[in-house]
């Protein structure tokens, strides 16, 4: 996701990422982890806020969500997760916070129809105690991803319909609030369509696909077995890098009031033809997340971003 859109499902795993699967259009997935788990990568529409030409330079506003997300990538396990949070947005010309991201630096070229982004995301955690696969294994942290990623739009940067292709490249990395470790790098180009009015409608219209790499690591995040861990029907096991999976995402908002909106996401995750499709850890070749939110602007700044 350069975006992370509190990025196809996201806000802080985008619930902070199940609000991207459900902030899709406010997914789930990340960056593997916050890549195939809760936050979808790639371009995303704005999640949070104001959508279309004139957006305020600043916003702040609270954002509510919650939904069913996988716990890693092909897992046979899922679980509720819920999330409400105060937001603030600033659109400036090169560093954005909280638009189609948590943070990022941004500069375009050839009238706005390519663009090059710095961003960061993020992923939940998973209490290793409650995924039947990985008793007794160490809990997966929290995720955050950083790095770049390149985006070309097909038709005007202010058209309300919008189709992109991007290239986002990020490195992983877990922490437990007491140590921050690197767990590699996720690769994730992506096909989007945005529609910000679908028939003239107050409905926004978010689909995307892609497929998603891991390199350095992040495999042996979710699929390696570590010989102590080992146990019948767990052998122990190591995670090759390479392909993990591809996304489909759908989201769709439905503008309430002016300050007002209310979303709707949905992933499926296919893990089909993986890397570690024999790892014990791989439950299962498809994953599904939906998610549901609502987006109330509060304060918006009279001067507006320039794009």
């Amino acid at each position: 996701m350069s975006n992370t859109a509190p990025s196809p499902i996201m806000a802080a795993r985008r619930l902070a990422g199940t609000a991207a699967a459900i902030a899709t259009l406010a997914a789930t997935s990340f960056a593997v982890p916050a890549a195939a788990q809760q936050e979808p990568r790639g371009p995303t529409p704005p999640a949070l806020g104001a959508q279309g030409p004139g957006q305020p330079l600043w916003e702040a506003g609270l954002f509510a969500a919650g939904g069913w997300v996988a716990d890693y990538p092909a897992s046979g396990e899922g679980r509720w997760r819920g999330l409400p949070v105060p937001y603030v947005i600033y659109r400036g010309e090169i560093i954005r916070i909280g638009d189609q991201g948590a943070i990022r630096a941004r500069r375009t070229f050839m009238d706005d129809r390519l663009e090059l982004d710095i961003g960061l995301g993020g992923a939940f955690d998973v209490d290793s105690d409650d995924n039947d696969a990985r008793q007794g294994m160490p809990d997966l942290d929290f995720l955050f991803e950083l790095g770049p990623s390149v985006e070309y739009r097909f038709l005007p940067a202010d058209s309300p319909v919008q189709v992109e292709a991007s290239l986002e490249v990020r490195a992983v990395f877990s922490t437990d609030f007491g140590s921050v470790d690197h767990q590699g790098y996720v690769i994730n180009p992506q096909l989007s369509y945005f529609n910000r009015a679908v028939g003239g409608s107050p409905v926004s219209l978010f689909l995307a696909v892609g497929p998603i790499w891991g390199l350095g690591g992040v495999n042996d995040y979710f699929y390696t077995v570590e010989p102590q861990f080992a146990r019948p029907g767990r052998a122990a096991y190591e995670a090759d890098d390479g392909y993990i999976g591809t996304e489909f995402t759908l989201g769709l908002s439905y503008k309430v009031t002016d300050r007002l909106r209310a979303f709707f996401g949905g992933q499926v995750g296919y893990f089909g033809g993986s890397a570690n499709e024999d790892s014990p850890l791989f439950q299962d070749e498809v994953n599904y997340s939906v998610g549901f939110g609502l987006n109330w602007t509060i304060y918006e700044s009279a001067s507006r971003a320039r794009s």
